[in-house]
């Protein structure tokens, strides 16, 4: 039925993969929303050293659910810009120097978000490679979202838990994105 139809509990599963011994994916994946009363919650305070400290998950594990989570923002940020309606000119207005642009955003790439919640490469494709390579192909991050998932086999690397990540990783972020709206 596809990503959409998981509970926050189950896409953050899948973001976790493996559990440990005695706490399966889905109890840390719980503690998490119990933690931090939702994805909104992981949002507005989780940080990398935060989820790590929640037993079973480790920094690796809690990076995938900030990336998928910074994605979110991204898409917000980006669907808020083409959605803010423009001013009617005037006189004043048209008198004004044009806005400066936004500032370049500090920290990770799309590719480096990506890579992280891929994981792992094969030989001769790290992680980012095959971000890299997966965003090329569909121009851009959020060209990622709506895809036919059977599309991303193409990419050299990507496996179907990988692909499984990934979706689970986009529909939490179009779950924060909505979220933040």
């Amino acid at each position: 039925m596809g990503a959409h139809a998981l509970k926050q509990d189950e896409l953050l599963a899948i973001l976790i993969g493996a559990g440990t011994p005695g706490r399966p994916a889905l109890a840390i994946a719980n503690a998490i929303l119990d933690e931090y009363v939702g994805l909104h919650g992981i949002h507005r305070r989780a940080t990398v050293d935060d989820l790590a400290r929640i037993p079973g998950l480790g920094r690796r594990k809690a990076g995938r659910i900030l990336a998928a989570i910074e994605i979110g923002r991204r898409l917000y940020r980006s669907s808020s810009l083409k959605t803010a309606p423009e001013a009617e000119p005037d006189l004043f207005t048209s008198l004004q120097p044009p806005p400066k642009p936004e500032p370049q955003l500090q920290g990770p790439t799309d590719a480096d978000l990506l890579a992280e919640i891929i994981g792992s490469g094969i030989r001769g494709h790290s992680p980012r490679v095959i971000a890299e390579d997966l965003i090329a192909r569909f121009g851009s991050l959020p060209g990622l979202f709506g895809q036919d998932m059977g599309d991303f086999l193409g990419i050299k690397g990507l496996n179907s838990v990988k692909i499984i990540r990934i979706a689970a990783a986009l529909e939490i972020a179009k779950r924060v994105a909505h979220a933040l709206s």
